[in-house]
């Protein structure tokens, strides 16, 4: 049955806490979201393998996942942007030529081309391990997304992959895909597929990962803390992420 209206969440400084939680209050407030036929989805940078937890915590199970390199609707892939072996193997080169580790990303899995204080540091900032080295994932398996760890330098690489975008999304490190991805990308590529371009959307976001996605949708909230330049996309300004922004932001546009 189509939702009445569908509403994506961020996740790291947006549905989760600064301690890497959801809130009762946000728990609540989903469940609220859903006796109303609203249908909430996770829209983040991060793949499943990340996620699944919370998925579970949440009961969401639809996801645009990787900034919109791939969409899973109830459980199943409904699309996907692949990135080019010749590519990847262009920019390891370049990132290790200047001792940076790289991540490769697909739904199932994360892999280090080498470890460094970057990598530890970023993934901390997750609250989660660093994931094991395997620089040779690429030639293996399909690649959605790719991951920089680096606390600066980032005009290096843009100027040496112009068919790339390079998105600061910690401190410690860069999003990296297609110049034309963004997780509004995967949200429209969904709607479409789904039939549902008619249903009215909204987004949660606090990053500047988040500018397309607020732009794709019908009505974009951020986040207290979330970065001035969204701020400044957004139809509405909640509370932050550790005073129940979710739950005050979903009563202010009327989902809940």
């Amino acid at each position: 049955m189509k939702p009445e209206a569908i509403c994506f969440f961020d996740m790291d400084g947006t549905l989760l806490t600064s301690a890497s939680e959801v809130s009762l209050k946000s728990l609540e407030a989903l469940d609220k979201m859903r006796q109303n036929r609203v249908l909430p989805m996770i829209a983040t940078g991060r793949t499943l393998t990340e996620i699944d937890h919370l998925m579970t915590i949440t009961g969401i199970d639809s996801a645009v996942i990787m900034n919109g390199q791939a969409v899973m609707y109830q459980g199943e892939k409904v699309y996907q942007d692949v990135l080019e072996e010749e590519l990847l193997r262009r920019l390891k080169e370049a990132a290790d030529s200047q001792n940076i580790p790289l991540c490769f990303y697909n739904e199932t899995k994360i892999r280090a081309t080498q470890n460094g204080s970057a990598l530890d540091k970023h993934f901390k900032y997750l609250g989660q391990p660093s994931p094991d080295v395997d620089p040779s994932l690429y030639l293996k398996e399909e690649i959605n997304m790719a991951l920089l760890l680096l606390e600066s330098g980032d005009e290096y690489f843009p100027e040496r992959f112009p068919e790339l975008q390079f998105v600061r999304n910690t401190p410690f490190s860069n999003d990296v895909l297609r110049k034309n991805g963004s997780k509004a990308k995967g949200i429209t590529a969904m709607l479409k597929v789904m039939g549902y371009q008619d249903v009215p959307t909204y987004a949660f976001g606090d990053g500047l990962n988040d500018l397309e996605m607020f732009q794709a949708v019908s009505c974009g909230v951020a986040m207290d803390n979330a970065v001035p330049e969204l701020k400044e996309q957004a139809k509405f300004i909640t509370k932050n992420n550790n005073e129940e922004g979710i739950y005050w932001g979903l009563k202010q546009i009327g989902l809940i």
